[in-house]
């Protein structure tokens, strides 16, 4: 078995789109699953007030 971490600079909502993808790539070299997607947003502004 082989795992990969894949990281990839795609805009924000695109981890959908970016899993389907990838399954249908590697699932050309044999049997594939795309086990995880994780999505890191960027922050936003906080504001500190008190």
């Amino acid at each position: 078995m082989l795992i990969v971490t894949i990281q990839v600079n795609a805009p924000p909502g695109a981890a959908e789109c970016v899993k389907e993808v990838l399954g249908m790539a590697l699932e050309q070299l044999g049997d594939a699953r795309v086990v995880s997607i994780k999505e890191k947003l960027p922050e936003q502004l906080k504001l500190d007030i008190g």
